[in-house]
């Protein structure tokens, strides 16, 4: 099983659309995937909504009442099996604390998955801050994968982002595999430029060659109710998708993965 952590502490830099597509790439080269939605904001699950999804169905039953994530797997109509969210999410952090065993349960949870679901693919929409929440993602995680937006205000972000995987790495005893993702490209402006070449001097090969340009696929098909194959399998935005999808291969196969 590969788990990748989907996570930037700061908001709006394409996460959501990144697990949906991504997921959705993944899928159509017939490999196994699940997205987990770990945002109580809600916004993968809120694309999916309206196809009748048990919405008593969500993560926090597997807080709240050990729920198995196998339980809450719901299928999509489109074949992608998602566990979605709700605000309850965010009582993560004050009802059950932030010590070890809070931040390890869902890599336990998601051993309970492995007889199942050893071949899959599980990626796990974080939300856009430092909480029990997404440290458990990223505890539970062979990769984190940082989406930035084409934006120096990002390049911050990432900084802190970095910092704060950096300071976990004692307590897990290994280094914290992450990659960054440059998001909302737009190849024809200087910006987007100086901030990859920003990025590529911070944090060098961590740095993904794949760009997701601002696309009107992208923030169409949300809209929608479909990821961008769905909306538009010749969009520009699927082929980025499809990229970043046979880059991550390559990552992947240098990964120490872990046996859960």
């Amino acid at each position: 099983m590969l788990k990748i952590a989907i996570f930037n502490a700061k908001a709006d830099v394409g996460a959501t659309t990144t697990a949906l597509n991504l997921g959705a790439a993944w899928q159509r080269q017939h490999k196994p995937v699940l997205l987990i939605d770990m945002d109580p904001q809600a916004r993968l699950t809120e694309t999916y909504k309206h196809i009748g999804l048990d919405l008593q169905k969500h993560l926090f039953r597997f807080y709240q009442s050990d729920t198995p994530l196998l339980e809450l797997i719901q299928p999509l109509r489109n074949g992608l099996p998602l566990i979605t969210a709700n605000k309850e999410l965010m009582n993560v952090d004050s009802q059950f604390g932030r010590g070890p065993a809070a931040l390890k349960r869902l890599a336990v949870g998601l051993a309970k998955l492995q007889p199942t679901h050893a071949e899959y693919a599980v990626l796990m929409d974080c939300f856009s801050g430092i909480g029990v929440i997404s440290l458990s993602a990223v505890f539970a995680s062979d990769l984190v994968l940082v989406p930035v937006s084409a934006d120096y205000l990002s390049i911050h972000s990432a900084v802190k982002v970095d910092k704060a995987l950096n300071a976990l790495e004692p307590v897990l005893k290994r280094r914290i595999q992450r990659r960054f993702l440059l998001t909302r490209a737009d190849k024809r402006k200087e910006m987007t430029a100086e901030v990859a070449q920003e990025m590529r001097r911070l944090f060098g090969n961590e740095v993904l060659l794949t760009q997701i340009s601002e696309h009107a696929a992208l923030a169409e098909c949300a809209r929608m109710g479909q990821h961008v194959f769905e909306y538009d399998a010749a969009s520009a935005g699927a082929r980025d998708y499809m990229t970043l999808y046979f880059e991550l291969q390559d990552v992947i196969k240098k990964l120490p993965l872990s046996t859960s």
